[in-house]
């Protein structure tokens, strides 16, 4: 059995934070692309009441009033939930929201809900396995498949076009329930998410094989890792306390080189407020435990508060960061019963507008 202490965060040592390493200088995203459509949100909801599942004898929660919420750039029309729009009921439960190709894919309780990523219509709702409800279901995307971590030693690859598994690659005696995932230069990096442990699992897509040399230095339980420019992987750690005891630590970003196979460097920030994560060229971004949001400069390796306008906090559960434009977006869960709020900041971290959202926004994704 794993232990984890993922949920024993606390706020005794944000004062103590590194932020004073910290620095402005050329903090400010470069923009490289066409510029998007939409953007869409999807929100959990509000737990109602949790069931014995059958098969796996586990708690299941369950989620009333969740959304995909759209919003058009160009038009700027708000769909407060395409997706029961379109399909003729809402979403349950959601608790991660990824866009490849045509395809939009949620994440929920013992499923992955595949919907069209321009009008959100369902197209297939694939089953999973659950080993624990308490870990997120880590995926990731290369050419036609999609990979799956939501068992003990194997990821579960699948075909983006039929769903259907095609193999599983089996991890040894590394434990990969719901680990995050992250695909660069033609691998795929693996959290080995056991008990304190420091290390990234590295699969050659081409042959599907597990690396005998895994990144070692990360920091440790790694929960939450997002490819970014420059062949980085950025890597992001929760503080443990651990109650005072020997094996507390604080948590924070790593950067894997996906060309070596190594970390370049490991930047601690005292303890994360969650495990939210996004990249965007050169930079990634992150709350820590004062519901800041930080801003981090592989290049210079110097990191500061991204919004620059007062704008604050209560709940911060999700980032999205826009390359066409170098706009940034955080979503605020607010009292947690009551609809939350999208904030939009420019590329210099000045609020340019805010958008209601549905109870409990989870993750943000940006769509073309």
């Amino acid at each position: 059995m794993k232990t984890s202490k993922k949920n024993s965060f606390v706020i005794v040592l944000a004062l103590l934070m590194a932020l004073a390493s910290c620095h402005k200088d050329n903090m400010t995203p470069a923009t490289n692309r066409a510029a998007p459509g939409s953007i869409y949100v999807l929100s959990s909801g509000r737990l109602s009441a949790y069931t014995i599942d059958s098969a796996s004898g586990l708690n299941v929660p369950h989620y009333t009033a969740g959304a995909l919420m759209n919003y058009n750039f160009a038009s700027k029309k708000l769909i407060a939930d395409q997706y029961s729009m379109a399909n003729g009921t809402p979403i349950s439960g959601g608790t991660n929201l990824y866009i490849y190709g045509s395809k939009i894919y949620i994440i929920s309780f013992g499923a992955i809900t595949v919907v069209d990523a321009k009008t959100s219509k369902l197209i297939n709702q694939v089953k999973i396995n659950v080993h624990n409800i308490n870990y997120p279901t880590g995926l990731a995307f290369y050419k036609d498949n999609f990979f799956l971590s939501n068992a003990d030693n194997r990821i579960t690859v699948y075909d983006t076009t039929t769903f259907a598994v095609t193999k599983t690659i089996n991890l040894g005696n590394y434990q990969v329930v719901g680990s995050g995932l992250a695909v660069a230069n033609g691998k795929l990096y693996v959290a080995d998410d056991y008990f304190q442990s420091s290390t990234v699992l590295v699969i050659d897509l081409t042959t599907s094989t597990l690396s005998d040399s895994p990144v070692t230095g990360v920091l440790p339980e790694t929960t939450t890792m997002t490819a970014g420019g420059n062949g980085n992987v950025y890597a992001l750690s929760p503080f443990d306390d651990d109650a005072g005891n020997a094996y507390g630590y604080d948590g924070g970003l790593s950067i894997i080189n996906s060309n070596t196979n190594t970390v370049s460097v490991s930047q601690t920030q005292g303890a994360l407020h969650n495990f939210t994560l996004a990249a965007q060229g050169n930079f990634a971004y992150f709350f820590n435990s004062l519901n800041q949001l930080i801003a981090y400069n592989s290049t210079t390796h110097t990191c500061a508060a991204f919004v620059t306008d007062g704008t604050s906090f209560v709940n911060p559960t999700c980032i999205a960061a826009n390359p066409a434009t170098g706009e940034v977006y955080a979503g605020d869960a607010k009292d947690k019963i009551s609809n939350g709020v999208l904030y939009a900041f420019d590329k210099t971290g000045k609020l340019e507008y805010t958008l209601t959202t549905g109870i409990c926004p989870a993750q943000i994704v940006v769509a073309n």
